[in-house]
């Protein structure tokens, strides 16, 4: 069970994990990091659930997966990087290897309206890593932000 109220990131075996529960944690709110195949029922009474990213393709035998149970929890997911395209594919949409891959400093920008990115900039400097993009969003889903690489940031 996590600690109620808790915002969790399951590891998906990225380098980022500690820093976004650090980050979490500056702003006031008690962070757990899980592996990514924590169960759903586990994750019960959590404030929220953050997917990290990681290093392989979501596409790719073997590769990390989470229990799709969690989608039906009710409770918001924030997907990061290979977190956004594991819950893009596991919600119907599609994931493919990028034509340019970024790492460091992108700039992206607003395309859509969205709460996450209330009293933010149009434009903002972001870190990216990643080689492959969501190139098909799940039905439901629209794009809030791209970068000059990444048509769904």
């Amino acid at each position: 069970m996590v600690h109620p109220g808790s915002i969790v990131i399951l590891d998906f075996g990225g380098q980022y994990a500690h820093l976004i529960a650090n980050r979490v944690r500056r702003l006031g709110a008690f962070s757990e990091i899980r592996v990514s195949e924590t169960s759903a029922s586990d994750l019960k009474g959590a404030a929220g659930i953050i997917l990290s990213g990681g290093p392989q393709s979501v596409y790719e035998k073997g590769s990390p997966t989470a229990d799709p149970g969690i989608l039906k929890l009710g409770i918001p997911i924030l997907g990061l990087c290979y977190g956004h395209q594991w819950l893009a594919q596991a919600l119907g949409g599609k994931v493919t290897p990028g034509k340019t891959k970024e790492y460091g400093h992108t700039v992206i920008e607003k395309v859509g309206e969205s709460s996450i990115f209330k009293g933010l900039p149009e434009q903002m400097t972001v870190w990216m890593s990643h080689g492959d993009e969501v190139t098909t969003l799940p039905a439901g889903f629209s794009v809030i932000a791209k970068s000059d690489v990444c048509g769904m940031a």
